[in-house]
């Protein structure tokens, strides 16, 4: 059987800050990979606090080290529908 190396390719993987991810430091992540628990040490790639229990995504890996986004950041959640603002004012 030869190995893959998509099968080890976390970038894109969901995952879940299982230790708070310091302002320019180091945190851990949670996820599930071929059907196992996996954890790896993570940063952030915007250099933020990320608390523990937030969803993220891998967007690269260097030496070990995850380096990941909010998800919901990800999925557009924190931009404000046009409009919705003004809506809510009337």
């Amino acid at each position: 059987t030869q190995l893959d190396p998509a099968d080890f390719d976390r970038t894109g993987a969901l995952c879940k800050v299982n230790v708070k991810i310091r302002p320019g430091g180091t945190g851990e992540i949670v996820f599930s990979q071929g059907g196992t628990r996996q954890t790896a040490g993570a940063r952030s790639e915007t250099g933020e606090l990320i608390p523990k229990g937030t969803e993220v995504i891998i967007t690269r890996c260097e030496k070990g080290i995850a380096y990941v986004r909010r998800y919901d950041e990800m999925a557009g959640e924190r931009q404000e529908p046009a409009g919705a603002s003004e809506a809510n004012r009337q």
